[in-house]
């Protein structure tokens, strides 16, 4: 299935740092953020996007990740660092009132977003259940000792988050798919890979580099507990569709681990494919089912406009 909706991309200035943002549809549409997951970019809506007929879909790469800014190198990643950031960028394009779709890490982003605003209409993770790397209650402090550890390590060995001198330069474009491949999503197809790999590579003399922030992949000093993750998802308020691919990461127990921590309104569906399934081969079924979770609840979001 192809779309004739040709992307557009604009840089956001929050604060000094620059967010890229990549938008598709009219901006009379129905609004969605759409917030990519883990060392992904605004790509990983690159297929399903267009396909979202009537709605104006707005990617931005997170901080860190893809063509945006990195944060300072005496700041970190977190996601509710992440959140406010899509707050922003939400008030910067005057989405006072939108829909969320959210992939993988992106639904811990939105399950965030959601204790901070009320302008939500929907929200629709796809292989997402909120924060994906937690830490036990009773490890908290000796975590925060060895990701500081860590931290010491890489900036004294100056390999900024990569394990081996050169581990973040490749000498072709092929290599470092198939390093994308490897890290994140050993399922996930070369085609798929370079689609996402392509919007995070920039090209040198001598081969290639990722754009992306190299400390990513360095573990967060002080991130959720498994208790403060489910706590977030229970206590979201809009109408929360989740979407699952069968081969993706909830197929065997992740999905049981939080499933009594959805709130009551909460839907779930299975689809094929694995954890990026929505990048892979988006369908026509998969297609209509978000365009009906977005044309049921606009109308609701109109009417409250209107009575307000």
């Amino acid at each position: 299935m192809r779309s004739s909706s040709t992307p557009k991309d604009h840089l956001l200035d929050l604060n000094g740092i620059e967010i890229a943002v990549r938008c598709w549809g009219d901006e009379g549409g129905i609004p969605v953020l759409a917030l990519h997951g883990w060392l992904d970019n605004a790509a990983s809506f690159e297929r399903l996007a267009p396909m979202l007929d009537g709605c104006f879909v707005v990617a931005p790469d997170l901080v860190g990740h893809g063509r945006s800014d990195h944060r300072r190198h005496d700041s970190g990643y977190y996601l509710w660092e992440h959140a406010e950031d899509m707050l922003a960028v939400a008030d910067s394009l005057g989405l006072a009132q939108f829909h969320v779709l959210a992939h993988g890490m992106g639904s811990g982003v939105a399950s965030l977003l959601a204790a901070m605003t009320s302008g939500i209409a929907s929200m629709t993770f796809l292989d997402g259940m909120g924060a994906p790397f937690t830490v036990a209650e009773d490890d908290r402090v000796q975590h925060l000792a060895r990701a500081y550890r860590l931290k010491r390590m890489v900036q004294r060995s100056q390999l900024h988050g990569f394990a081996e001198p050169g581990g973040g330069r490749f000498d072709s474009l092929e290599t470092a798919l198939e390093q994308r491949r490897k890290r994140l999503d050993g399922e996930l197809s070369e085609d798929a890979a370079r689609v996402l790999a392509l919007r995070d590579l920039l090209q040198l003399a001598d081969g290639y580099c990722w754009r992306h922030d190299p400390r990513l992949v360095l573990p967060e000093p002080m991130p959720l507990t498994e208790r403060e993750a489910c706590d977030l998802l229970r206590e979201i308020r809009c109408p929360l569709y989740l979407m699952f691919g069968r081969q993706g990461a909830f197929a065997g127990d992740g999905f049981v681990s939080r499933q009594e921590a959805l709130p009551a309104q909460a839907k779930v569906s299975w689809h094929p494919g694995g954890h990026h399934f929505h990048l892979e081969a988006p369908d026509r079924a998969l297609v209509d089912q978000i365009l009906r979770i977005l044309a049921r609840h606009e109308g609701g979001l109109l009417q409250r406009a209107v009575n307000e």
